[in-house]
């Protein structure tokens, strides 16, 4: 699918957005800080399991396990985050 310049912009911006709410909902989780959910976050086209990555670098960072709620709630997030990036394409083709 080819986007028009207005729709790359939408879908460009709404992907920050979506990045933004799951990184604000694991700092709201976790009481992490920005910086360390974002050095959590693996690279894009890491080949990783992203949430593993995720909860093993934040427990280093806080110095102690996540319980298994906070697994949960991250994984939530993260279902949420999925599944919004996957609607966007059809978002943007109906702007």
């Amino acid at each position: 699918m080819v986007l028009t310049p207005v729709q790359a912009a939408f879908v460009q911006a709404e992907t920050r957005r979506i990045e933004e709410g799951f990184i604000q909902k694991v700092m709201s989780v976790t009481g992490a800080t920005r910086e360390q959910v974002l050095r959590a976050i693996p690279a894009k086209g890491r080949l990783t399991d992203r949430l593993a990555r995720i909860f093993s670098s934040i427990e280093r960072d806080l110095k102690g396990p996540l319980t298994d709620e906070q697994k949960a709630l991250i994984f939530a997030a993260d279902g949420e985050r999925k599944q919004a990036l996957r609607d966007l394409p059809a978002q943007a083709a109906s702007r």
